[in-house]
């Protein structure tokens, strides 16, 4: 894996979690193994991307996944203001949405996570922007640019 966003390493060395092929990571982004990658900048809570997975339970369509999702959401978090699911391309994937989230955490800090959802058979990957509102708009391009570069290993036959 390269932390040069223009060194992508090929997928025999890339960093995985699970399915996820992460060939490189934007530059000042910091690899946590198992986890995914982490941005530290001073005096604010470091921004996060977490990629996970899991596995539809029924049916083949991404959609109920997140209604599922959603639902979580509402009973988790207080007051949260919801966005989406919008579709996505996202590469080898039989289906993809995006979802964003904005609520207010500990000490009243606003936080705003992307979610972006990716199916492929009955795999699910989830991987997941936390960032603080006020670090958004400086955050988000680093994102963007790690979901291009982000890869899934293709279902074994």
């Amino acid at each position: 894996m390269s932390t040069d966003p223009g060194q992508a390493a090929a997928h025999a060395t890339a960093a995985r979690i699970g399915r996820w092929i992460v060939p490189a990571i934007p530059f000042g982004w910091t690899w946590i193994p198992e986890f995914g990658i982490q941005k530290r900048s001073e005096g604010v809570v470091p921004s996060n991307v977490y990629l996970r997975e899991d596995q539809l339970l029924a049916g083949d369509k991404l959609e109920l996944y997140i209604q599922a999702q959603i639902a979580l959401m509402k009973r988790t978090f207080m007051d949260p203001m919801i966005a989406g699911p919008a579709p996505i391309i996202f590469p080898d994937a039989a289906e993809a949405a995006m979802l964003m989230l904005k609520h207010k955490a500990m000490h009243q800090v606003t936080v705003f996570q992307v979610q972006h959802y990716v199916r492929s058979g009955k795999w699910i990957g989830i991987a997941t922007l936390t960032t603080l509102e006020s670090e958004l708009l400086k955050i988000r391009p680093d994102f963007d640019q790690f979901m291009k570069l982000l890869r899934i290993e293709p279902e074994l036959a």
